[in-house]
């Protein structure tokens, strides 16, 4: 646990040791999310990362996971692919899972009461919840624990449930089209005029949807 960190990441990815070590921070000044983008981290969030195992469905497990843990507000909270936690259609959170060979760093970041600026966000003080940081992480790694030993299709199953994007059109830097699912290797599967795709998340960035 510490107080200020630049990324609880990349402090994992520098001198972690074994599956399961953790960081915990009050704030981090250089907090990063998918495709290099910053993620804003001040005092009041959540921010956590620890290491896994490898699996190719991680996102989707984290992000599983989170939804279990947040109990009394889980039947409202939906995943939009690949990594982000929505509530009233605004990001209440993302995830982001780094590979580092032999095991992968997985990051958290949620809004609780902290400041947020931009309109299409939300935080957990929003919706009136309190949420105690170390209650969270205690009950996140059991919920992911046992969601990391369900097979593929129970995972994908589940995921369909909370899905924001089933159904919608999308478009991404290279087309548009309908979400019809999501695979099995964890990528996006996208009817458009002419055909399907399957769109993976380190090759495209959802503009619109």
């Amino acid at each position: 646990i510490m107080d200020t960190v630049k990324s609880t990441n990349n402090w994992l990815s520098s001198f972690f040791c074994d599956i399961d070590d953790g960081a915990l921070a009050i704030q981090q000044t250089e907090g990063k999310g998918r495709r290099g983008n910053v993620w804003a981290s001040k005092t009041g969030g959540l921010y956590f990362s620890f290491i896994s195992s490898n699996h190719r469905l991680l996102p989707l497990i984290t992000g599983i996971s989170v939804v279990e843990s947040l109990v009394d507000i889980k039947d409202n909270i939906k995943l939009k692919w690949p990594n982000d936690i929505i509530v009233k259609e605004k990001k209440l959170g993302g995830i982001l899972c780094e590979n580092h060979g032999d095991c992968s760093v997985v990051g958290i970041g949620l809004n609780i009461s902290n400041d947020i600026s931009l309109s299409d966000a939300i935080n957990l003080s929003d919706l009136n919840y309190n949420l105690d940081r170390l209650d969270f992480v205690s009950f996140f790694k059991f919920n992911f624990n046992n969601n990391f030993n369900f097979s593929p299709q129970e995972i994908l199953e589940k995921y369909t449930e909370l899905d924001f994007l089933m159904g919608r059109k999308i478009d991404w830097n290279t087309g548009s089209g309908i979400v019809q699912s999501v695979d099995i290797d964890g990528s996006l599967v996208v009817s458009t005029e002419d055909k399907t795709v399957n769109l993976y998340s380190e090759e495209i960035s959802i503009e619109k949807y």
